[in-house]
């Protein structure tokens, strides 16, 4: 094994991370010194981009306040990170997602609708075929019990 591959290792074996990807709405909580005092400030937002691999590897969250948008880019690894915690995942097509910078929050909401009527389209067929599942059984029964009548007419 490449030296400088097995000294990544060592360095990233102790500390657990999620697995990111873009279009994941994370809470990342950091240390922040003043002073002598520290204190934990959580900072919420979509991930953008995941770049790098091992213990270089870095992740960019944008968060949009009001018309203003605020971007930060995190070492993974970085010791100063407490927690990354994944608020919830969206399913996006592409690995990059720059055009959230020019299209803001609009475009989010517009593809966060999409996959909604995506989902619901979904459960929509599984409740149709569900319904034609029941009826094609009920069917079924009903025909089973006009030849069970049938039968025992013949045989009167």
């Amino acid at each position: 094994m490449d030296l400088i591959r097995y000294f990544e290792q060592q360095q990233t074996k102790d500390v657990q991370r999620p697995r990111l990807k873009p279009g994941d709405i994370v809470r990342v909580e950091t240390k922040i010194t003043e002073g002598e005092k520290t204190r934990i400030q959580a900072f919420e937002g979509t991930v953008l981009s995941v770049r790098g691999s091992g213990p270089s590897c870095t992740f960019t969250v944008r968060r949009e306040v009001g018309q203003f948008a605020v971007e930060r880019i995190f070492p993974l690894y970085a010791p100063l990170i407490t927690k990354i915690e994944i608020m919830r995942r969206q399913k996006v097509r592409r690995a990059k997602l720059t055009y959230l910078r020019e299209a803001g929050r609009r475009r989010v909401k517009e593809d966060e609708l999409s996959m909604q009527r995506h989902v619901k389209e979904e459960a929509d067929k599984k409740r149709l075929a569900e319904d034609a599942r029941k009826r094609a059984e009920e069917e079924k029964a009903q025909a089973e019990k006009a030849e069970v009548s049938q039968e025992e007419a013949q045989t009167k």
